[in-house]
């Protein structure tokens, strides 16, 4: 069960974006949705780092997996959405790619 209120957040991230922003309702509804939609995959990583040893090396590996796909395409869009500005691979590691950096 989770212990954060995606209903509340949305909302408030909604509002927020409306009034501080000047965002259009579907906009604000959107930055919303992208912003809370990742919230169990934060919610699992926030219990792995709370306590490291209890995963398996691979239990740790599905839920970076897991993570790691589902979160950043979500902020990606909040951020582009919310303050005009992209994503850019300030790292150089063809981030924003189809390249395999490895």
């Amino acid at each position: 069960m989770s212990s954060l209120d995606a209903t509340l957040i949305a909302e408030r991230i909604q509002t927020a974006g409306q009034r501080e922003q000047g965002l259009a309702d579907s906009s604000a509804r959107d930055v919303a949705f992208h912003m809370t939609d990742w919230l169990g995959d934060l919610e699992d990583y926030y219990r792995f780092c709370t306590h490291p040893r209890e995963l398996t090396d691979g239990q740790l590996a599905k839920l970076l997996m897991r993570f790691l796909i589902h979160a950043p395409n979500h902020i990606a869009a909040a951020a582009k959405l919310y303050t005009g500005e992209g994503v850019t691979d300030v790292f150089d590691l063809g981030a924003t790619g189809d390249e395999d950096p490895r």
